[in-house]
């Protein structure tokens, strides 16, 4: 009699491992099924945040050779053609004058001078470039974060430093922040010893613990890659604005440059025809003099505006300084807005 209840205990006990071991095979290929949808999800986030990383490194890096290049060009080739130019009196230009270019002679033009001799000094005058990391910082710092200190002829052969160091710029120029955790590198390490799943195992029961297992991991996983998801939207957004501002920036920049480049075409015209004395010049003369010095002002204006802060954000009001000053050299509006204290 007892030997029907041990066939049918063994039976039941086979049924049940047999369940448990379609369930966790079911459990295991629906935890793949949604690992590989997690490391996916992980992998696009990926992709996007380093090609606009990418695109905003660059866009970042041409900025600051096109600020070098214009140094060592229009911006050189103006302070020695104004400087030809006796008695200036500037004064007279009721423009200027609302451009606070009265004190253009003692602050601008030395504060010109002073950035391109820092520039000669770090070896970086005609003929020299800008490596990446150097590139970049130049692109991203105005000119007293970068030649604060340019009389120990240190600031600028340093950029590649300052880039390196920085946390910010670092990852832009494409150093790697998974020792710290960040970014994405981070978010890839959370996934990258999981993705495979647990492994199966043997017996019936088991496999359907360790499926089951699997399952609430596969699930867990993906809720941490849609949070990387969401990181990386935010963290690519950062990027864009970041793009976005330097292109205006670079934009501008060419502008004022290429306006600045005419009037000193001019003004020498006006020294080989008048002479070097202002005080004999005709009022056209005198305004070729004006609107060199008013689109130098401009172009120093823009090398003292930072795209970054020293902590690598975004300074939030540098595309609107930069609107202005394009609306002055177009000639849209008169002065320049006081930069907020």
């Amino acid at each position: 009699m007892p030997l029907p209840l041990i066939i049918g205990a063994a039976a039941i006990a086979g049924i049940y491992g047999a369940v448990k071991g379609i369930s966790g095979a079911v459990d295991h290929s629906n935890a793949k099924d949604i690992n590989n949808d997690a490391s996916s999800m992980v992998e696009s986030a990926n992709r996007k945040v380093e090609d606009q990383r990418q695109s905003t490194n660059s866009t970042l890096e041409d900025y600051g050779q096109r600020k070098l290049r214009a140094f060592n060009g229009v911006i050189v080739e103006f302070i020695e053609t104004f400087e030809r130019v006796k008695n200036v009196e500037l004064g007279e230009s009721p423009e200027l004058d609302k451009l606070t270019a009265g004190d253009f002679s003692n602050k601008t033009l030395a504060g010109l001078r002073q950035d391109y001799q820092a520039l000669k000094d770090a070896g970086l005058g005609l003929g020299a470039g800008l490596g990446g990391g150097a590139a970049l910082a130049f692109g991203a710092y105005n000119g007293t974060m970068l030649l604060a200190t340019a009389s120990t002829g240190t600031a600028i052969s340093s950029l590649g430093g300052v880039a390196a160091t920085n946390a910010t710029l670092a990852w832009l120029g494409g150093g790697s922040l998974a020792a710290g955790g960040y970014g994405m590198a981070g978010g890839m390490m959370v996934l990258g010893g999981i993705v495979a799943g647990p492994a199966l195992a043997i017996f019936g029961h088991v496999m359907g613990n360790k499926g089951e297992e699997a399952l609430n991991t596969a699930r867990t996983n993906l809720e941490q890659a849609r949070t990387i998801r969401d990181q990386a939207e935010l963290m690519a957004n950062k990027l864009k604005a970041i793009e976005k501002v330097t292109s205006l920036a670079n934009t501008t920049f060419s502008k004022i440059s290429s306006q600045l480049r005419r009037a000193v075409a001019e003004l020498k015209k006006v020294l080989d025809n008048d002479g070097v004395d202002f005080r004999t010049y005709s009022d056209d003369s005198k305004n070729v003099v004006f609107r060199s010095v008013k689109f130098a002002q401009l172009l120093k204006a823009m090398i003292d505006t930072a795209i970054l802060d020293q902590d690598g954000n975004l300074v939030l009001s540098t595309e609107k300084r930069l609107q202005d000053v394009a609306a002055v050299a177009n000639g849209q509006k008169n002065q320049l807005d006081p930069i907020p204290a």
